[in-house]
């Protein structure tokens, strides 16, 4: 699978937004990604990694608009993305630029897939 640039908007009060890339890697969703300042963009961190375990997520959704998309990731705890930033405690929503919504919709189906087939092996053991 491809990785997928994403952003998430409106940290800290619309100060502040997050522009990063998101790959699988096996059983683990990788986000590297910088915080930048929402207004003149003259702040900027460092780059960070976030690794968040597939058996975290609940499910994921992806958004299709006109002139981007949303993919969004639903955990099943307040800790599932760690120290990834975000609005919500159990969601992300990740703002993906028209060009990639193809890359977002297969990350979603195929992910969605993989946890359906955990919580299957679960049911039956």
């Amino acid at each position: 699978m491809r990785s997928l640039p994403f952003s998430i908007q409106n940290l800290n009060g619309g100060f502040m937004k997050l522009e990063g890339i998101l790959r699988v890697e096996g059983e683990e969703l990788v986000f590297e990604y910088k915080k930048k300042d929402a207004v003149v963009e003259a702040y900027q961190s460092d780059l960070r990694t976030e690794r968040v375990p597939l058996k975290e997520l609940d499910m994921l959704e992806f958004k299709k608009g006109w002139f981007s998309g949303k993919l969004i990731l639903h955990g099943k705890s307040a800790r599932s993305f760690g120290d990834l930033p975000g609005e919500d405690l159990t969601e992300r929503v990740l703002k993906v630029k028209c060009k990639h919504r193809n890359i977002a919709a297969d990350i979603s189906s195929n992910l969605n897939l993989q946890l359906s087939e955990q919580k299957l092996k679960e049911l039956d053991d």
